[in-house]
């Protein structure tokens, strides 16, 4: 009898203890995943990390191990496991990762873009720049550098990350449009290294041409300065070839290496999105779907501005 009303007094008391959990509740968690982690979004990863306290959340700033589709794939599907409420991501390759995407919406994660859309995946919505417009943006502004300076807007070299960033894609449609004649076209696969070899060797081998102007479609390649880039410094310094005259260049994503370098150069522009926004306000948005607010806005564009 005695064992009896023990085993009875010790299921009461475990009842109780689960009926009354004190345990801490546990706080929304939402991963921040950008295509890079280098300087050009120094600014999306403090929005990122400041989300914190502004929402009492936890956020994750996440990177896949290479710039792939692949990888970031993965890492989609770690997040899901690892049971974060919602990913904001800015997709290196939109068909790569649209399968990755579904998945996680399919296992009750939220999931939103930001700088680089998935836009047939399930996502809630994208936040970011306008990319075509900031094509034409570029394409305008290089025009206006290469009168400055007196050039053609002829012989322009082009260089890009991730060949299949929908972003990219759709600043280089913009682009070409407004200034069709380029004399080459390269993607680094967003591989600082590769990206300035490539540089540097086309502007060794088309040392005659001559080159007028450079733009680079994003950031990754520069973001430490262009003057570490061999040969890109001298091109854009006003002691070169044509009487004098610097050639033009046009960077996107800048860091805050490029911002001080166009700041001295003559004939430098930085087109510059506003990751602080996108981030900030893509955290907010993601927290109302998470909450089972409806969407009305599936694409939310941000500011762009020229930076000389």
């Amino acid at each position: 009898m005695r064992i009896l009303i023990r085993s009875l007094l010790l299921v009461l008391l475990m009842a109780g203890a689960v009926a009354c959990d004190y345990s801490p509740e546990k706080k929304t968690t939402i991963a921040v995943v950008p295509k890079v982690d280098d300087a050009t979004v120094a600014a999306a990863k403090a929005a990122a990390l400041a989300a914190k306290d502004t929402y009492d959340i936890r956020v994750r700033w996440d990177v896949s191990r290479y710039p792939t589709a692949e990888a970031q794939s993965e890492l989609i599907e770690k997040l899901v496991a690892a049971g974060v409420n919602g990913i904001l991501i800015s997709c290196l390759d939109a068909e790569g990762v649209t399968e990755a995407i579904d998945k996680a919406v399919a296992a009750g994660v939220k999931v939103a873009t930001f700088d680089s859309d998935a836009p047939l995946s399930g996502r809630s919505f994208y936040i970011g720049s306008d990319n075509a417009a900031a094509g034409t943006l570029a394409a305008t502004m290089l025009q206006s550098l290469c009168g400055e300076a007196g050039r053609p807007t002829t012989g322009i070299g082009l260089f890009g990350g991730i060949e299949r960033d929908t972003a990219v894609q759709m600043r280089l449609k913009a682009f070409l449009t407004t200034v069709p004649d380029t004399a080459a076209l390269y993607w680094s696969g967003d591989v600082p290294a590769d990206g300035k070899t490539q540089v540097t060797d086309f502007l060794t081998q088309n040392v005659s041409l001559p080159v007028n102007g450079v733009v680079f479609l994003s950031g990754t390649t520069v973001a430490d300065g262009p003057e570490n880039i061999a040969r890109l410094d001298s091109l854009c310094r006003a002691a070169t070839d044509n009487n004098g005259a610097a050639a033009a260049a046009v960077f996107f994503d800048p860091s805050e290496a490029v911002v001080e370098y166009v700041g001295r150069m003559p004939h430098c522009a930085a087109i510059r999105q506003d990751y602080e926004q996108m981030v900030s306000q893509g955290i907010e948005r993601l927290l109302k779907v998470i909450g089972g607010e409806a969407v009305t806005e599936t694409e939310v564009y941000t500011p762009v501005e020229v930076v000389r």
